[in-house]
């Protein structure tokens, strides 16, 4: 409708164009088409691909041309199918192969219609399944097979030419003949089948299912059950609990019941006699240590309690027989003492020596150790455990580098220790947290110590290793220092002779890494030191004087 009106309005519009021109007759060419995604117009040689109305004068011979133009586009769908058998139908065609396939229908010549295009994305199974449930009596053919068990049978046909497997799945039930026993007791008549049965006996009853042709076979055990009761003489000491109910008079109760099984009423009579309990009290003062086990004795036997906290504790002891009815209330006073316990937490380095027990400890306890020290007069002790940690100190096994110099010299020194140590080198009045300690320009001997530490986060603790070097400046075995100083022999096989101008009030002896293996005093102006029991190598040897004065001399063991 809007096509033919917008039509309409250009021809109007452009019909007094053509009576301008000196009232001469125009012809108009009117077109009206539908075209498939585009459309070429020969009148003016454009092409259109939407919808339009449009108009074109022809300058030679005076033409007007009308277009009216309807564009169609092509329709596509697009299909995802997972097959659940080996194959797959779809519009005429059988695939049983996965893949895209694509169908077009193509539309009718001339008519401006697009052409149709379907498009299948298939995903085809190798295999498919049919399962079938059957129940049947005594036996049943299935594929050529007589099968008389109950179970799940299975077939399975491979076709090569479409690579697929296919199952016939068979879910059997076997039945046979049914014996249904039942044993019944029951009150009065009972209706059983179509039949009322009155007297106690065995009853069968055949039933036979059509759908399966297999019989049933039904039996009945019968009990029919009178309703009677006897009349009951009882008596009780204070109170008497009967069929749920609790009487503490004397009297004659009844109790109506109906069996929910034989569905019989019954009432019971009883005939009761209640006598009035005396009264008898004790009390028991109890004191212990940590827990207390008290009996109660009566005539019809004892219970037994265990106390465990301080308490005042009341009890009625009823011995209800007939001969002996009384209720005796037992007053208990109890006070219980406590062991002692306290816990002493100690973290320490390497080993731990508990002074309670005179035990070393080098490693963590797997549980913590106790010791009793003291006991009062209820037999409670006085517990201390110990919450102990064991961390292991670093071990700086050398200090490697240049440590034997000339004066001037820069020395080097780097430890080797347990791995993630930290250190402190203290020289002189110095410090140094490096990993390698540097000394420029050494002037005399230089006395440095090594801390190695390991911090433990989780105690809060660290734990130490330290050793001790000298650097030494001199040249020769015996030095040039102090020329009033002697050590001879040297190198020496165990003996060494010292033999000094000024007395010698120290001695201190190190190996080749730095560790002071020997130390002595007061060793006068003349001395001899055993050495036998030190390895062969080389040595260092420091010797403070009376005066103050620090000499240095190296010397060699051995073997």
């Amino acid at each position: 409708m809007r096509k033919a009106l917008l039509s309409l309005l250009l021809a109007v519009a452009i019909m007094p164009l053509a009576f301008a021109q000196d009232n001469a007759q125009r012809t108009i060419v009117t077109t009206n088409t539908t075209a498939c995604g585009s459309y070429t117009w020969t009148a003016n040689g454009q092409t259109y691909t939407t919808d339009t109305v449009v108009h074109f004068i022809n300058s030679t011979d005076d033409t007007l041309y009308l277009l009216q133009l309807t564009i169609n586009t092509p329709y596509t769908q697009t299909e995802n199918v997972i097959a659940t058998r080996c194959t797959y139908d779809w519009r005429g065609t059988t695939y049983q192969v996965s893949g895209l396939y694509s169908d077009t229908v193509a539309a009718a010549p001339g008519s401006g219609e697009c052409d149709s295009i379907y498009h299948l994305n298939l995903t085809v199974n190798n295999t498919e399944t049919d399962e079938m449930t059957a129940h049947a009596c005594g036996q049943y053919i299935w594929l050529g097979d007589t099968l008389t068990q109950s179970g799940i049978y299975r077939d399975t046909l491979y076709d090569p030419l479409t690579n697929c497997t296919h199952y016939d799945q068979l879910n059997l039930n076997i039945v046979s003949t049914i014996n249904s026993n039942l044993t019944v007791a029951h009150c009065g008549d009972y209706h059983w089948f179509d039949t009322v049965i009155t007297t106690t006996g065995t009853y069968t009853h055949l039933y036979q299912d059509t759908a399966i042709g297999c019989d049933t076979l039904f039996n009945l055990n019968l009990t029919i059950v009178t309703d009677t009761a006897a009349m009951v003489n009882d008596s009780a000491c204070a109170s008497k609990t009967w069929r749920g109910h609790t009487y503490t008079e004397s009297g004659t109760y009844f109790h109506i019941d109906t069996n929910a099984t034989t569905h019989c009423v019954t009432v019971y009579p009883l005939t009761l006699n209640i006598k009035t309990p005396r009264a008898a009290e004790s009390e028991h003062v109890l004191e212990g240590c940590n827990s207390i086990l008290f009996t109660i004795s009566s005539l019809t036997g004892s219970t037994t309690k265990r106390f465990t906290e301080t308490t005042e504790f009341d009890t009625t002891l009823i011995d209800r027989r007939m001969n002996r009815c009384y209720d005796s209330t037992i007053h208990i006073n109890v006070t219980i003492h406590k062991s002692g316990r306290d816990t002493a937490h100690v973290v320490a380095c390497d080993r731990y020596t508990w002074s309670l027990n005179n035990v070393t400890y080098y490693n963590t306890p797997t549980a913590y150790p106790s010791y009793a020290y003291a006991t009062d007069t209820f037999g409670c002790d006085s517990l201390m455990y110990l919450d102990l940690v064991i961390r292991k100190s670093p071990v700086i096994t050398a200090i490697n580098g240049e440590w034997h110099l000339n004066p001037g010299d820069t020395a080097k020194l780097y430890p080797t220790c347990t791995a993630g140590a930290t250190y402190k080198w203290t020289y002189g009045n110095q410090t140094s947290s490096a990993d390698t300690l540097l000394i420029p320009n050494v002037q005399g001997n230089i006395d440095v110590s090594l801390e190695a530490t390991i911090n433990y986060p989780a105690n809060n603790h660290a734990c130490h290793d330290t050793s001790w070097i000298t650097i030494v400046t001199f040249v020769g075995i015996n030095g040039a220092e102090n020329t009033n100083i002697t050590l001879y022999p040297n190198p020496t096989v165990g003996q060494l002779n010292i033999e000094s101008a000024e007395a010698i009030s120290h001695v201190a002896i190190f190996n080749a890494i730095g560790q002071q293996i020997l130390a002595n005093t007061n060793l006068g102006n003349s001395t001899v030191m055993d050495l036998t029991n030190l390895p062969k190598g080389n040595y260092t040897m420091r010797l403070t004087l009376q005066n103050g004065e620090t000499v240095i001399r190296k010397f060699i063991i051995t073997k």
